[in-house]
């Protein structure tokens, strides 16, 4: 068995970091459509309630037919690789019949085997485990038997499985991170490869079930960002997610520039701004440092300067042509033709500020802070605050309207707060799945946004293109950038 990963998330008054150790060598790609990697939506009571609700008979004589205890099995070893174990728990329950198994299959209900795991054709019906020859259609208990299904899931989804010790299952060497979506899992789709069964549907089969189990148990459509869903009359072409781990994806028009992989940082990426060209962009540090890609120009950074405070954000200038940084006392540092409109990083704050956003004219800009305040400088006009109130989870983003006469705050919790002209689309608040919000991004129209969180979803509300996300994840979003 592999070492565990345990993975500590740290939510400060600084920032949100992942501690996940050596970042990937590899990129992950994008999807819109349904990861197998992941964390699972639906509890074992859950996929209990569904089974139920599908009228099947279970023979699992080694868990004297508890599938609710079967269920809690696949989310278990499930999360232990980063595979999406109620999604696995649907498929074997699609293999077996519902777990009921038909007396003239290869595999028997003792078998502990839930995914059809080495009964392929012209195999002979199976009798006892004694009796099994190689490959064993036979695994010792329930537990190795799920093992099993999820490693060999992992392994189709993730390339950097790729020589992992102790595997108990893997595909064969040319499939290995080929199919890190459900869809093709199905005959051999746009891979070229036959994946885990012939039939083209399969995958779709497996996802249909699993939206009847959602919708079953009451799923809010705003926690499933991979749902599928139309792009008819959504605005925003294209945008890109910067991670905690250095790493970078693009989606839709937004072009790849490269990341910070390869970069020496004295501090960990704190946030990042991209060209109002789509050419290129800014990704920033917490000690103030600057790393420029693309066409992004470098106009001074605040690396190696002693601070009184961390950085903790940047925006740009309305023609490309400087940027500001902001400190977390609300110290404003201009670089480039980026006017100086003030700062409050001479007042006492009650909360730290936690990033900025100009004005439609680029001739002011807010700053916000982690308790909802609101401080506004130059042409920047003042629409309200959170300050004061109590707030379910602290603020940490900030997005102004097409206008600018309004702007929204996202809390920590996926919750939108509105005010000015700003419309309220909806948040994420009460997914768990996501663990927390990170960064909102408003559409070119201003008539939707995305939110992104720390598993990597971006999801999309109003009139926001649905353009995908990281099907595997190895860090936080630090930042969600528009592209043109």
């Amino acid at each position: 068995m592999t070492a565990r990963r345990f993975f500590s998330v740290i939510f400060s008054v600084c920032a949100v970091f992942a501690l996940l150790g050596p970042a990937p060598a590899v990129e992950a790609a994008a999807t819109t459509e349904t990861p197998v990697m992941g964390p699972s939506l639906l509890t074992a009571d859950q996929l209990l309630r569904w089974y139920n609700s599908e009228g099947y008979t279970p023979r699992l004589p080694n868990l004297n037919n508890d599938v609710r205890a079967l269920a809690q099995i696949f989310i278990d070893e499930g999360a232990f690789e980063g595979v999406r174990g109620d999604t696995a728990f649907v498929q074997a329950v699609l293999e077996t019949g519902g777990f009921f198994y038909s007396d003239n299959g290869q595999i028997r209900p003792d078998f502990n085997n839930y995914g059809g795991i080495n009964a392929f054709d012209g195999r002979p019906k199976g009798t006892t485990c004694a009796a099994e020859t190689a490959p064993s259609r036979c695994f010792a208990t329930p537990q190795i038997g799920v093992r099993n299904h999820i490693h060999l899931l992992r392994g189709y989804a993730d390339p950097l499985t790729r020589g992992l010790p102790d595997r108990l299952r893997m595909p064969p060497s040319d499939r290995i991170g080929l199919a890190p979506i459900w869809e093709l899992f199905g005959g051999n789709s746009t891979t070229g490869k036959l994946i885990w069964a012939s039939a083209h549907d399969y995958g779709l089969r497996i996802i249909a079930l699993y939206s009847e189990a959602l919708v079953l148990n009451g799923a809010r459509a705003a926690c499933l960002p991979y749902f599928p869903g139309s792009n008819d009359t959504k605005t925003g072409n294209g945008y890109w997610v910067a991670m905690t781990d250095k790493t970078l994806y693009s989606f839709g028009s937004a072009q790849y520039h490269g990341n910070a992989l390869g970069v020496n940082l004295n501090k960990p990426l704190i946030n990042g701004e991209a060209l109002s060209t789509g050419t290129g962009y800014w990704l920033l540090a917490e000690d103030g440092g600057v790393f420029t890609f693309g066409a992004a120009a470098f106009y001074g950074s605040m690396g190696g300067v002693r601070l009184n405070q961390p950085i903790n954000g940047i925006e740009r200038t309305d023609n490309n042509g400087g940027y500001w940084l902001v400190a977390f006392d609300g110290g404003i540092f201009s670089f480039g033709n980026a006017p100086f409109f003030g700062s409050t990083g001479a007042l006492r704050l009650n909360q730290p500020v936690l990033g900025m956003e100009r004005t439609a004219s680029g001739n002011g800009y807010w700053l916000f802070a982690r308790d909802g305040g609101i401080f506004a400088f130059g042409d920047a006009a003042f629409y309200g605050s959170l300050g004061g109130q109590a707030l379910s989870a602290p603020i940490v983003s900030m997005q102004r309207t097409a206008t600018g006469r309004g702007y929204w705050m996202l809390g920590a919790d996926g919750k939108v707060y509105s005010f000015g002209d700003a419309t309220n689309f909806g948040g994420i608040e009460g997914c768990a799945n996501y663990f927390f919000a990170t960064r909102l991004l408003v559409t070119p129209s201003g008539n939707g946004y995305w939110i992104a969180t720390a598993t990597g979803s971006v999801v999309a509300f109003g009139d926001a293109r649905r353009l995908g996300f990281p099907s595997r994840v190895g860090g936080i979003p630090i930042a969600l950038m528009l592209a043109p």
